[in-house]
């Protein structure tokens, strides 16, 4: 029951230190997240398209 307890209890305090950490940032950083998105998908889709243009050139084609 005590173990139980003390988990509930560091639960507890590790969401409110995660609120605390986010409400000093300035909010859920949503729109960065979005724009990190946004920028990793491009790098794929280009690193896609060279790696595109390779295939089929090797020594067994």
């Amino acid at each position: 029951m005590v173990f139980f307890i003390s988990m509930a209890v560091v639960f507890v305090v590790a969401i409110g230190a995660c609120l605390v950490a986010l409400r000093r940032r300035g909010g859920s950083g949503e729109r960065g997240a979005l724009e990190r998105g946004a920028a990793e998908q491009g790098l794929a889709q280009g690193l896609g398209a060279a790696n595109t243009k390779s295939q089929n050139s090797g020594p067994w084609s």
